[in-house]
């Protein structure tokens, strides 16, 4: 990081293969597990047991449903994650047909597939068993499917698609007391933005990134996020800013704002897992990363305004620290 440019690391975490640590079990009796099948861009017999095996589960960002992600070594010691998002699926409930949406990221190749909905792949059945041991948090349980896709997961930049014709596994999942969006970041301050365009203005609920840490934690390994969320990064001086999308999973739209509220310049549909800088075209106050394709929806362009406290004759140190 230089005086002139601050390369926000949006992911600092190496992707190598997980060591065999007790932080990295899955389920109390170290019996997780995941078998696939991959065909396409990527052609493996997957089988990994614990405790070569990472697997964390949790309530989606929106609160529908669960979300559980499993990795484990890949080809050249890299890793190979698998996340998939089970929107109908509650706490505790098991059963049969469930439709699931899967995402696959390569960290080798440095290349993300989704299927991109809700109905091309399926848990067959599935289960959830309630989990009553110390090792765990309250709210865990042991989920256990089997299932198949009908279509493969197509890769975010459009070259190149993986399907998963089987799967079966077992994994954990913990449901927090505060489900939904506000767990994502539970140490973050939340705020909300209005983006005044031609088409009106558009409000989002964002996380303040007001120091290096949470800078450069950034939205990585955040597979999704919810409708009309996003994150505020704040900077004091403003200065020229530069990010990457190092560990980044999500297409981004970073919008580059001035230190008076004026948009200097959007960088739309940020490529996830670029190492590429994107620069900003002059000083910023602040920087608003948004789900991809949100600056074409309400019509976004240099000049337009972000209202937010942050620009205000109180700087954004003495508001969110």
């Amino acid at each position: 990081m230089t005086s002139a440019a601050l390369l926000l690391l949006l992911g600092q975490q190496s992707l190598a293969a997980p060591a065999a640590t007790s932080a990295d079990r899955c389920l109390p009796e170290q019996d997780g597990f995941l078998s696939m099948r991959l065909r396409g861009s990527i052609e493996s017999e997957v089988r990994w047991r614990e405790p070569a095996l990472n697997c964390t589960g949790m309530s989606r960002p929106d609160g529908r449903g669960l979300r559980l992600r499993f990795a484990g070594p890949f080809a050249n010691g890299g890793e190979l994650a698998i996340v998939f998002a089970a929107p109908e699926l509650g706490m505790g409930e098991s059963g049969r047909g469930v439709p699931v949406n899967v995402t696959l990221i390569d960290a080798v190749g440095e290349r993300i597939y989704g299927t991109q909905g809700d109905s091309r792949c399926v848990f067959d059945e599935v289960e959830q068993r309630a989990l009553d041991d110390a090792k765990v948090p309250s709210r865990s349980f042991r989920v256990s499917a089997r299932g198949f896709c009908v279509a493969p997961a197509r890769a975010v930049d459009g070259d190149g698609s993986v399907l998963l014709t089987r799967f079966d596994f077992a994994g954990l999942v913990t449901f927090r007391e505060d489900e939904g969006a506000p767990s994502l970041f539970p140490g973050l301050p939340r705020s909300e933005v209005a983006v005044v365009t031609a088409t009106g203005a558009h409000r989002f609920h964002v996380w303040i990134a007001a120091d290096a840490q949470s800078q450069q934690r950034g939205l990585m390994h955040v597979p999704e996020l919810p409708p009309d969320h996003g994150m505020l990064f704040l900077m004091e001086p403003p200065r020229f800013a530069a990010f990457w999308m190092k560990d980044t999973y999500l297409p981004l739209d970073l919008v580059f704002i001035g230190a008076d509220g004026i948009v200097v310049n959007i960088a739309e549909n940020a490529i996830p897992l670029s190492l590429e800088p994107i620069p900003s075209n002059g000083p910023v106050g602040a920087v608003l990363e948004l789900p991809a394709g949100t600056a074409d929806r309400i019509g976004l362009s240099p000049g337009d305004r972000v209202v937010h406290e942050a620009y205000t004759a109180e700087r954004p140190s003495q508001r969110f620290h």
